[in-house]
């Protein structure tokens, strides 16, 4: 019993002992295949191998990889390669087999954004971080953000926009085609560029969007086609934004064939080629001669570069004989520093995961299995999170993924030239242009300072291509002509009848004509009569209905907005027109209005002082001066007015009185000179009645004002002046004008300042007249669409026809002939009248000599009188103050011959009082 129980457990032993060690093995097998899993770091690699960049990216992650291996690294990073042959669907369907199959823990490459956002999408529900060489776009401000694992290893197209548009501003150039993939058509660096020029004051007048996925042999049709949509085009300077090189060398073979590659125009191109021009043969480069190029992204040489040139070129031979050159471009050197960084960052993640025992792959769960069901990443958030925190330096430059993309402050120019391209200088928004790239001087806008001139397709030049030139369509300018029915002298349309054809001229017109010799080349174009208001014909060519305007049309801020205007070749301005309302003509006391009252007054006073003491000079001494009382009186009054004329008769006999008369005919000439220019001025010039011209007075009073039909008076009059439009008459011409004035049916008129001279002129400046103040605006210009080069080239005529004075002679031909003085109608009339302001020192002279000339004669009449009085008396007993008066004036009043006869009777009598004296002693 014992034996039977026995061989029963044996075999029961032997099966459980068995079953516990393939238990162990299988235990053991298991542990060291995680432990090989956990060591082990498996990417994704989806590239289109038949392009070069793909080519270039694959052999430069190979010697990355490669070079982990040689220097130890703790953990193997396995390459998964797949050609996605360039199809967004492809590269998809190959993510979905990394992710599931493959368990990768990244995907790298993906050249193109329509590749990148499909992967995007897959990678993003499995969080895989996907790291791509595309370009990112624009940041979407309306869009809902959503979370991506998506990591754009490049620049984003905004600093080159700046850049391209820096240098665009620099040459004045106003007007780009822009050329570009259909991976741009939308989004893009379109945006940027659009933002860009238009910060600079230029614009984009046409762009062509070309197909990638087509092949070369169909696309060069469309290639041509769209070339020589823009060859009809004014623009001649080009923007290229193309990532195929194969696409490029069509498009430049086409544009060499078909004459747009010679001294007329620019080339600019961005990025994606000029990224390529250190790997491009030299079949490319011939066809890129004097071609201007940005580089967000540039190699710099250092001795580790050089080796790792070295070795690239070394085994991209080796894998493609067929490549004429080696070198790699920036695509290669990000494609090793990228490996670097994702190593270093899947090693940091592996390392906290072997820490905490992470479980790595999630398998979701579905009630159907699909193809698309993705398995989990929960390393994915770490592993990018991880890669967007490094901060390196690798031989592409630093490496710092804010924002999920790369980032420069810096851009190099480069000039196509010979066998490959030289440098001409960096730009940045902080310093502008520079030599070199750190510079830290002041900013500048030209790109001139730097050291290497451009050089420009067509060869070395010593002008610069202009950047537009006149369509070559066949297409001639359509130019609007205002149809005006009053100032033909600016413009007048006529018909003639006899050969049927229409007439243009005027001022406005030959000022065009003038414009168009000086211009350096011939314009095509035909006027247009156009019958409408200003504001309607400047909006036309605003939707491109005519390309110009040629007429009177005044520069206002709200057109400047949507149109350009050239450099005024006529002020403008408006002013209050009036009548004359001529009173001082009519005026009894007219004469008296030279001279202000208290002039008048100050004047009769002296002439009358004057009078007075010259009589007292001559009185003694001349017997004109004698007589009765009222002849004396006569004449002093003739003799001081007969003066005004110097028209007198009376001799002067004395120096005192001749000293006295010599100023007061120097102060008669003075006031005599000037009451008759001005009595000349007033009769002359013509004063304003101040009722109802001023605006204030005009408004209070309700009254009704012209202006202009056609003018952009109406608006402004009702909405900045705030008439009411029932007050306001629309004028059409200058007969009307001048009717509506005359007759009162407007009390004023506000007229732009060139119609009123003409007004003025045709009436001789006779009847009408300006009432200031004067509204300045900006002036009468030529009207082009925005962003037009004509302006500046018609512009610079405008100022040379000026500076040669041919638009005076032009000013005089048409507009006016008389220019009329100006009428102030807020001073009163004693304003214009000379008051003593203006002759106080001349009258303060002649009052000061006369009266001091009275006193010397006072005082030698006084010294005359007390010697008679001494010979008389003999020095006798002194007389009272009213005795000695009358005596001195008897002395004053007697002539000078009867007072010479009693002193010499005097001085004999004397004389025989003495001989008897001493005859009796």
């Amino acid at each position: 019993m014992a034996n039977d129980h026995r061989r029963m457990f044996e075999p029961r032993a032997i099966k459980l002992f068995m079953f516990a060690l393939v238990l162990i093995v299988n235990q053991a097998t298991m542990a060291q295949t995680m432990n090989n899993e956990e060591t082990v770091d498996e990417i994704g690699v989806i590239l289109d191998l038949r392009t070069r960049v793909g080519k270039e990216i694959k052999t430069s992650m190979e010697m990355a990889i490669r070079d982990l291996q040689d220097s130890r690294h703790s953990r193997v990073v396995l390459m998964h390669l797949r050609d996605s042959h360039g199809d967004p669907v492809e590269a998809a369907s190959t993510a979905v087999d990394l992710i599931n199959n493959q368990s990768v823990k990244a995907i790298v490459g993906l050249q193109t954004r329509d590749e990148a956002a499909f992967v995007d999408q897959l990678a993003t529900m499995a969080q895989v971080p996907v790291l791509s060489f595309s370009r990112p776009y624009p940041p979407c401000t309306t869009c809902h953000s959503t979370p991506t694992f998506l990591i754009h290893m490049a620049y984003n197209d905004s600093l080159q926009m700046r850049a391209l548009a820096a240098i665009i501003s620099s040459h004045q150039w106003k007007l780009v085609n822009v050329i570009h993939d259909e991976a741009d058509s939308t989004t893009g660096i379109f945006p940027f560029l659009n933002e860009a020029l238009l910060s600079v004051g230029a614009k984009i007048e046409q762009r062509s969007v070309l197909p990638t996925r087509a092949s070369l042999h169909d696309m060069t049709g469309t290639v041509r086609k769209d070339l020589q949509r823009l060859r009809a085009t004014q623009s001649r300077v080009f923007v290229v934004h193309i990532t195929s090189m194969d696409l490029a060398n069509l498009l430049l073979v086409e544009a060499k064939r078909m004459g747009m590659m010679n001294n007329e125009c620019v080339w600019l191109i961005t990025d994606p080629l000029t990224a390529l021009l250190d790997s491009m043969d030299s079949a490319s480069i011939s066809l890129m001669q004097g071609v201007i190029g940005v580089k967000t992204s540039f190699i710099h040489k250092t001795h580790e570069t050089r080796e790792f040139f070295l070795r690239f070129r070394q085994q991209f031979l080796s894998e493609y004989p067929e490549e004429e050159r080696a070198n790699p471009s920036i695509y290669a050197l990000h494609a090793y520093d990228l490996i670097m960084v994702l190593a270093q960052s899947m090693k940091s993640v592996g390392a906290k995961r072997e820490n905490n025992s992470i479980i790595t792959w999630v398998q979701s769960h579905n009630a159907t299995k699909r193809a698309w069901d993705l398995r989990v990443s929960l390393d994915g958030p770490q592993l990018i999170k991880e890669i967007t925190s490094n901060v390196s330096r690798g031989f592409s430059g630093d490496i710092n993924f804010a924002n999920k993309e790369l980032h420069s402050s810096i851009v190099q120019i480069i000039n196509v030239v010979g066998q490959g391209y030289r440098d001409i200088g960096f730009w940045s928004p902080e310093t502008g242009f520079s030599r070199d790239e750190k510079a830290s001087e002041g900013k500048s806008t030209s790109i001139n300072n730097t050291p290497s001139p451009l050089i420009f397709p067509g060869g070395p030049s010593v002008t610069f291509p202009k950047g537009w030139v006149v369509p070559s369509d066949g297409k001639k300018m359509r130019i609007g002509v205002p149809l005006k029915t009053g100032f033909k002298e600016f413009v007048e349309v006529k018909h003639n009848k006899t050969l049927n054809t229409t007439e243009f001229r005027g001022f406005c017109i030959d000022v065009f004509y003038r414009v168009l010799d000086i211009l350096p080349y011939e314009l095509r174009y035909e006027f247009i009569p156009y019958v409408g208001s200003y504001n309607d014909l400047v909006y036309e060519v605003n939707q491109k209905r005519f390309d110009a305007i040629v007429g009177d049309v005044t520069i206002l801020a709200n057109r400047s907005q949507y149109v350009d205007f050239s450099h005024p070749f006529a002020e403008s301005g408006f002013s209050l027109l009036v009548t004359i309302n001529d009173e001082n003509s009519h005026s009894a006391w007219m004469f008296m209005m030279p001279f202000t009252m208290g002039m008048w007054l100050v004047t009769g006073a002296l002439f009358i002082y004057t009078s007075i003491v010259v009589w007292c000079l001559e009185h003694k001494n001349n017997p004109d001066f004698g007589g009765s009382l009222w002849d004396q009186i006569g004449t002093v009054l003739w003799f001081t007015f007969s003066t005004l004329f110097f028209s007198h008769r009376e001799n002067v006999k004395g120096s005192l009185s001749r000293m006295v008369i010599a100023i007061w005919l120097f102060v008669v000439l003075i006031l005599t000179s000037s009451y008759t220019a001005s009595l000349t001025n007033t009769l002359t010039i013509k004063r304003l009645d101040p009722t109802d011209t001023s605006i204030e007075s005009l408004l209070r009073n309700k009254s009704t004002v012209g202006c202009q039909h056609t003018s952009f008076m109406v608006k402004y009059l009702e909405e900045v002046l705030g008439f009411d439009p029932v007050n306001i008459k629309k004028i059409t011409s200058a007969d009307e004008l001048s009717e509506a004035l005359s007759n009162g049916t407007i009390t004023a008129a506000f007229i732009e300042l060139p119609y009123i001279k003409v007004f003025l002129s045709q009436k001789k400046c006779k009847g009408f007249t300006i009432n200031e103040p004067t509204y300045r605006v900006g002036g009468v210009g030529f009207v082009f669409p925005l962003g037009s080069p004509l302006t500046s080239d018609v512009s610079k005529a405008i100022l040379k026809i000026k500076e040669h004075g041919e638009m005076l002679y032009l000013e005089r031909k048409w507009l006016f002939s008389t220019e009329c003085s100006k009428v102030l109608t807020d001073v009163k009339d004693d304003d214009d009248s000379l008051s003593l302001d203006s002759f106080w020192g001349l009258f303060l002279i002649t009052s000061g000599t006369t009266t001091l000339v009275l006193l010397l004669f006072f005082l030698n009449l006084l010294h005359g009188y007390r010697h008679l009085e001494n010979v008389e008396d003999g020095g006798g007993r002194a007389k009272s103050m009213q005795a000695f008066m009358v005596a001195l004036y008897k002395y004053w009043d007697e002539p000078q011959i009867q007072t010479l006869d009693m002193r010499i009777e005097m001085e004999n009598n004397g004389e025989h009082s003495n001989e008897s004296s001493i005859s009796k002693t």
